[in-house]
Parts: C-alpha cells; structure tokens; sequence
C-alpha cells in the first residue's frame, strides 16, 4: 500500500457554474481509501484561488489557484462550462507545463474540451460526450475523436465520454496505479461494476427520419414500419412508387438523408431496441419480427452497432428490471 509520503497528489479543476454530478465522481472517487489508507492526496483548485459554486448552487471550497497544477502529478477537468468558451491563456500554460513534465491529464465528458484548446489532445485519440462529436469535430478537426469508447487514454491524457463513463475513466486509472485488487474494491464501495461492457454508442438514440416533405415517401415509410420483418427489396418499393430504380433512390436518399438500406437498417436495429426493452419475446422472434431473419444475424449486427450482445441489452434496459 502506497505510503503518506509517497502519496499522489490529484489537482482537482473547480469551475464557476460546473455540472454538480461530473465533478462529484472524480471528487470522491480521488478521495477513496483502501484499507484506511487515502489512495491519493486531494487538492481542489480554481481559476483564481477562490471558492466556486456549483450549477445547482453549491460551494465548493478549493486550496488554491492555476499554480496547483504545476505541483500535481494528476490533473482533473470533470466538464467544461461552455464550450464556446477557451480557457484563459494562464490555464493553458500551467496545464501545458503540466503535461510536458509528464503529469497525467484527465479530462472527463465535456473537459475534453479545455485539453483540446489547449492544443494538447492534436494528432492524438480522445473520447467526449456523443452528444458533442460533430460540434467537437468541427472545432477540432486535429483530433482523432472515438465515437464509442468509455474512455481513451492516449500518452498521458485520459479522456472520458459521458458523467458516468468519468466513473469508468477514474476506476481505469486508479487500476492502473494501484492495482486491480484496489481499483476492484473501490469499485464495490461505489456500488459499480469494475469494467463495463460495451461503449457509449449502446446509450445513443439515433432513430430515423419520421416525416419528409415529399408525401409519396412518407407513405413509404408508414408501409415499411409496419412490415420491418419483411424483406423489401429497391425494385418492388420502386415500382411501388412508380418510379424507376435509380429515381427512387435518389428521392429516397434527398427526402430521408439515407439510403435504402441504410434507413432499413437503423429502424430494424430501432424496433429490435424497443422490442428488447419491453417484452419478453425470445430473441429468435424478436430477429424476425424487426427483420433480421434469424438470431444469429441479429447478434452479429447488433453487437456491431452497439458493441454488446441483445441479451446483455435486455438486461441493461429492460423495463421494470
């Protein structure tokens, strides 16, 4: 067990107006024992050295300004206010100096925002909150951003998707420090599991479009809902609309932003969603009925989309469980 004086310290960033939950998982987790013996040495910093409040209203004590970080051998971004917002040039350079000297970096969900303006995150992988992806990318198209992953650790920054990946993120980190005995342990404490299965894509809602303005495929779209669990091919939907192959792909695709295929796709892997949560149809049925045809297949192609089985879905999002 690591001993007082050889104790890490962990700099803690507290913002005015921050997520009162993102900054709780790191506040308790850096403040976790093993055996009564404290796993790190916790400082709370602010911009300016001054306590903060929180969204919710709630007042944060800190020990000290920007300079904590250039005494930290971890540094903690749980969010980031707003992400129009850069941080100032002083934070920049102490968190620079930081990372230069090696000092682990650890930004969580929207935190992976003040790294990214700093320049540190360019060239490199990074994970943030799924809601965030294409406004991230555009800002920084430099990154190489990971639209699944709980968490990344690329050198020594650690990123983290949404608040309860952070909780995934820190576990990560504190197995690596202190071993998975300890990481195990405080993970019990928490009430969690040590790893979790799967990414953040398994939480993303990304249905199809419902309505167009071109009335002739909203018809369609009624029709193709409810028969997933047939086969449709382009030809028998085309000819259904009048129209030749190559026309209805066109309008399909200008009216729906998808293709075929595509739209089909996403709706059966939808239905098969809710099925999943609502009932108990077995998962043979549940294939036919959103039209995977078999079991097998809808194993492959879900595990695919969402990087866990229809089973472990089930009972992940089940309702009433």
């Amino acid at each position: 067990m690591t001993t007082e004086a050889k104790l890490r310290t962990a700099a803690l960033y507290a913002q005015p107006g921050m997520n009162d939950f993102v900054f709780n998982i790191p506040f308790c987790m850096f403040q976790s024992s093993y055996r009564s013996s404290p796993l790190f040495r916790l400082r709370v910093f602010s911009d300016n050295g001054q306590d903060v409040a929180t969204h919710l209203g709630a007042r944060i004590p800190v020990h000290g300004g920007l300079s904590s970080m250039d005494r930290a051998d971890v540094i903690v971004i749980s969010g980031w206010r707003d992400v129009d917002e850069a941080p100032s040039p002083e934070f920049n350079r102490h968190l620079r100096k930081a990372a230069k000297r090696g000092a682990q970096i650890v930004a969580l969900c929207y935190g992976t925002y003040a790294v990214a303006y700093a320049g540190l995150l360019d060239g490199k992988s990074a994970a943030t909150h799924w809601m965030a992806e294409n406004d991230f990318r555009q800002r920084f198209p430099k990154i190489m951003l990971d639209e699944n992953r709980l968490y990344v650790e690329d050198g020594n920054i650690l990123t983290s998707a949404g608040a309860a990946g952070g909780l995934d993120c820190c576990l990560h980190l504190l197995r690596r420090i202190h071993g998975v005995t300890v990481a195990n342990e405080v993970a019990r404490t928490f009430v969690t599991a040590p790893h979790r299965e799967g990414g953040q894509a398994q939480f993303i809602r990304q249905p199809t479009t419902r309505h167009t303005r071109d009335d002739r495929i909203n018809s369609l779209l009624v029709f193709l809902r409810k028969d997933l669990g047939s086969p449709h091919r382009l030809d028998d939907l085309a000819k259904r609309l009048n129209m030749s192959r190559r026309t209805f792909s066109r309008h399909f695709s200008r009216a729906t932003g998808m293709a075929l295929g595509e739209w089909l796709q996403t709706e059966r892997l939808w239905q098969a969603q809710n099925l999943l949560e609502n009932g108990d149809m077995p998962i043979e049925h549940v294939a036919e009925k959103a039209g995977f045809g078999s079991a097998t297949n809808l194993r492959v192609q879900f595990r695919q989309r969402f990087h866990v089985s229809p089973s472990v879905w089930r009972r992940m999002f089940r309702s009433g469980s």
